[in-house]
């Protein structure tokens, strides 16, 4: 039919099998017998029934579910003995039938029918049907089927299905649907393209949910064979290698862009990168038996160089110790001269002699390498070493020839040094060219014995993606500032000619009082053993088994506080962690979006301060998301996501022991979360913060407008939350307003005030050189919409009045089309921006003309650290602690708004007071400092609830 198609290969199964997925909420971890159909074709919709079982005739055990799958036997299923008895029973009954009536059952107290009449290119509605329900075919059809009926009976009351959608197929012509007494063509309404669009990206989603329900079951299946552990017990933790679907490697050469919000993984570049080097080997007949080197060497030159090479003062000096192998050398080089970074660099390789001259004929010819050919063989540790005596860089990077770096490598690795202010050595993730892991920091244990933490196992995994200090990073690709590895002289040749000089190096490192850390947003594809092989019975490998020898005797005082070799590998991976903090929002923070993710992200923060190793779960769609999930992960927070963790129960099943605190951001979060944080992770304190009182903001808008039905919700919301505050252990709000108001509703519940945390951005463009009036939000909000159109309605046309070239700048994050469609040459809308300097350090005023909401404004804050002066109504400001005329101007009214911006806007001198004032507040007061002192305050508070101490 016109303006319908759907999507294909979404649904390839039986009518029957599809309406069986609308029926998952009632059949997950239940039991279900089968009768008149194949019990065992319909295990993948059933996924998370507890059990299939057929169904006897005449025999029924209690508490099943009993279901009949053959619509033309739907009629003798409801006279059959079993039947009787299951309702007898109390259980419920379902049938599909091909017929809307069936025998009336006696002994079913409830019943119901559900018309899965579908049509072609037809929406169709039906008032048994929730009207959020979309119906439509999946597939064209080549012949009309019957209508599918879903009829339900039970002497208790009927469950829902569930709610959303789903499919199956139907008969083909509009026509059909004048038959029968419920439903005529008045019922049914052609499809506009949109809606269409719509109904197949649900049904992709719906079909993607189903993948990750039978994934659940599968990992809970895991769990229940591990057993039960508890803090004492860490062999749960330590999950066998399992390699989970990854779109990109078993598609290979698929568009990364297409890929779906649930198939990307973190370590997708490298799969990108192997492929690169694939092409790049392939392309010259380096992996052949008569490589093109020449050629190979004449790509590299005719490159642009995206890497800045500076040969005098670089930030970093990459040396590349080479023996033999041309082909990985000149991969490798592919890769740096196509990589990006912020910092410049000089290559540096030094060649051990390699026994082939076509190295030595070669390499020299390559435009920006610098190359150093050894007198003798002396090893690959003299060879790094000759190399950092030759590095003119602040940093020196050893690099294995044989890898090749994927996209942020450098970066990241420098960037260790600035995150991590004890840092003495930071080193990358390496990842073997099919994807599998080789290492994510290494472990040492009691007896010496060295492990690459992770190996083989899938690299994605959450685990082995968010830094941390470890023991030792393997010296495939590490970097130590130039001054650091100075003084400790390089790799010790007491190991020479290889093998445990990292290990050693990084006890060094160590006991000069720095800390080593694994980054795995730095990654190389490492094509080990391509210079020394892997075997240890013989060649330079063999040295791997003395060496370490020689590195337990002289580290053995440190190695005897270890673990014995093996034992709980997860644990030890972090044996620096004392104590672990559980953060739990709906979904990943977006901190460039909305001022609430940017107070998550530095709460995180100010938790790793005072001592926590911090995880993260989004709570709803437990989704990595590869803009902002690497973001914690590079900070070493460690987030989880599917299809590794799936599911609060499932999670906290496992880790919930761990945990000596939770916190919980949302009302609507912690009521889902709470009984299983209360169940799985007892000891924890639970933190509940607020955010904002969502009840008030809820209610203030209702208020505003006229909405009665919304006021009331907001009442409901308000019980809610109060519960919320009672049950959790303390409660934190950024707002002294917010504080008072459960001081007075919930006086015995312990809260504390952490106020908006801030960064002072400064600035240096003065007065004059900037125009203009702006705002900030993220327009999912509907307080800041408000606000929108409340200013240009209502306070615009009075500044114009006065000052018509001023412009309204509306900045932020998923402006609403009604607001798009405000735009003209003197209101622009901008939409996200990556930088605010770039629209707080032009505007001369910021305009905050809130009129709901609830909670400090982020908006304020970030305003206020760049030297933005502030005019806002009350609530804009309400519960910040800011002095009016002296950090912001506040005004109500459109008139006081709009004379107080074009007061603040003409008046150099109140400009710059504002200015100052702000800038110093938020250094003074709102700091990172001030963040430690009131999460150490919130958790104080909350072990003296539990302690029954409050009032001591």
């Amino acid at each position: 039919m016109d303006g319908f198609s759907a999507a294909p290969g979404v649904i390839d199964t039986a009518p029957a099998g599809d309406v069986l997925n609308c029926l998952q909420p009632i059949l997950d971890g239940k039991a279900v017998a089968v009768w008149g159909g194949d019990a065992e074709g319909c295990r993948e919709a059933l996924c998370t029934a507890a059990g299939i079982r057929r169904a006897p005739r005449r025999r029924w055990t209690k508490g099943e579910v009993l279901i009949c799958l053959d619509p033309g036997r739907a009629a003798e299923f409801c006279r059959l003995p079993i039947t009787a008895a299951a309702l007898a029973a109390g259980d419920l009954v379902v049938a599909l039938s091909d017929m809307p009536r069936l025998p009336e059952a006696p002994e079913a107290a409830h019943a119901a029918r559900y018309a899965c009449r579908l049509v072609r290119g037809a929406i169709v509605q039906d008032s048994r049907f929730p009207r959020s329900r979309v119906l439509t075919a999946q597939r064209p059809v080549t012949a009309p089927a019957p209508d599918l009926h879903i009829l339900m009976w039970s002497s208790e009351p009927l469950p829902a299905l569930a709610s959303g959608l789903y499919e199956c197929n139907g008969p083909g012509e509009v026509s059909v649907l004048g038959a029968g007494p419920e439903m005529g063509p008045d019922r049914v309404e052609r499809p506009v393209a949109g809606a269409v669009a719509l109904a197949n990206r649900l049904l992709k989603v719906e079909d993607r949910t189903l993948e990750l329900r039978r994934e659940i079951r599968a990992l809970k299946a895991r769990l229940a064979e591990r057993g039960g552990a508890g803090p004492a017990a860490a062999s749960h933790l330590d999950a066998a290698a399992a390699r989970h679907s990854w779109p990109l490697v078993e598609t290979p050469g698929r568009d990364p862009a297409a890929l779906g919000l649930y198939d990307r993984r973190p370590d997708d570049a490298a799969i990108l990168a192997a492929q690169a080097g694939l092409e790049f080997m392939e392309a010259h007949g380096l992996l052949g038996q008569a490589p093109d080197f020449g050629r190979a060497v004449g790509t590299l030159n005719a490159m642009p160089r995206a890497l800045r090479l500076e040969a005098e003062a670089p930030d970093v000096s990459i040396v590349i110790p080479i023996y033999g192998q041309l082909p990985y050398t000149l991969n490798c080089l592919h890769s740096l001269f196509m990589h990006r970074s912020r910092y410049s660099a000089e290559i540096i390789v030094i060649d051990d002699c390699s026994p082939d001259r076509s190295t030595e004929e070669h390499v020299p010819r390559i435009a920006g390498v610098c190359f150093h050919r050894q007198g003798r063989n002396g090893g690959f540790i003299q060879s790094c070493n000759t190399g950092g005596a030759l590095a003119k860089g602040r940093y020196v990077l050893m690099l294995n020839n044989d890898t090749r770096v994927v996209d942020e490598w450098l970066d990241e690795l420098i960037d260790g040094f600035s995150l991590f202010p004890r840092a003495g050595l930071v080193g990358s993730k390496m990842l073997y060219p099919d994807g599998s892991l080789q290492e994510a920091g290494g472990i040492v244990w009691r007896d010496g014995g060295a492990w690459n933490y992770g190996r083989n196992d899938d690299p994605n995994d959450p685990r082995y993606c968010f830094a941390r200090q470890v023991d030792y990073i393997s010296g495939c690709s590490v970097v130590l500032r130039k001054d650091v590895w100075d003084e400790l002289g390089g790799f010790d040749p007491h190991y020479a000619p290889a093998y445990a000089e990292d290990v050693d190096l990084c006890q060094r490192v160590i006991s000069r009082g720095l800390e080593v850390w694994f980054q795995p947003r730095s990654r190389v594809v490492h094509y080990e053993g391509r210079t020394s092989g892997t075997s240890t019975s013989g060649g330079v490998k063999a040295y791997q088994v003395t060496n370490l020898r020689k590195l337990f005797l002289r580290w053995r005082d440190r190695f005897e506080n270890f673990r014995r070799n093996a034992e709980a590998p997860y644990l030890e991976r972090e044996r620096h962690v004392r104590k672990r903090i559980l953060f739990i929002d709906a979904v990943t923070p977006t901190p460039d979006q909305d001022a609430g993710s940017a107070q998550i992200v530095m709460a995180q923060r100010c938790a790793q301060a005072v001592g926590y190793k911090v995880c993260f779960a989004p709570e709803d769609n437990w989704l990595f998301d590869p803009r902002y999930t690497p973001r914690m992960q590079r900070e070493g927070v460690e987030c989880f996501y599917a299809p590794f963790d799936v599911g609060l129960d499932n999670y906290l099943g496992r880790y919930g022991s761990l945990f000596d605190i939770v916190m919980v951001y949302r009302v609507n979060v912690l009521h889902k979360a709470l009984p299983a944080i209360r169940r799985l992770a007892p000891q924890a304190l639970v933190l509940f913060h607020v955010s904002d009182l969502h009840y008030l903001r809820q209610q203030r808008q209702a208020r505003l407008d006229g909405d009665t039905a919304a006021l009331q919700a907001a009442e409901n919301l308000k019980v809610l939350e109060f519960d919320m505050v009672r049950e959790s252990d303390c409660t934190i709000t950024h707002s002294t307003v917010e504080a008072e108001i459960l001081a007075q509703e919930v006086p015995e519940a312990p809260v504390t005030v952490w106020p908006l945390m801030s960064e002072v951005a400064g600035t240096t463009t003065p007065f004059e050189a900037r125009r203009d009036i702006c705002f900030l939000g993220g327009y999912r909000h509907p307080p800041n919409v408000d606000a929108v159109f409340f200013f240009v309605r209502e306070v615009l046309p009075l500044i114009h009045a006065e000052r018509p070239e001023i412009r309204f700048i509306i900045a932020g994050a998923n402006p609403t089309a009604e607001l798009l469609q405000l735009a003209s040459d003197r209101i622009i809308v901008t939409g996200m921006v990556d930088d605010l300097a770039d629209v707080f350090d032009r505007s001369r005023v910021f305009a905050c003309p809130l009129r709901a909401g609830a909670g400090a404004k982020g908006k304020v804050m970030s305003a206020l650290s760049y030297g933005l002066p502030v005019v806002s109504t009350a609530i804009g400001v309400e519960g910040a602690g800011l002095e009016a005329d002296r950090h912001v101007v506040v005004a109500d009214t459109p008139e006081a708004l709009a004379a107080a911006l074009l007061r603040v806007y003409d008046d150099r001198l109140l400009w710059q007071a504002l200015s100052d004032a702000g800038q110093d507040l938020v250094r003074e007061q709102f700091s990172l400092a001030m963040g430690k002192r009131q999460l150490s305050e919130a958790i104080e508070k909350g072990y003296r609830k539990r302690l029954g101490l409050l009032d001591a």
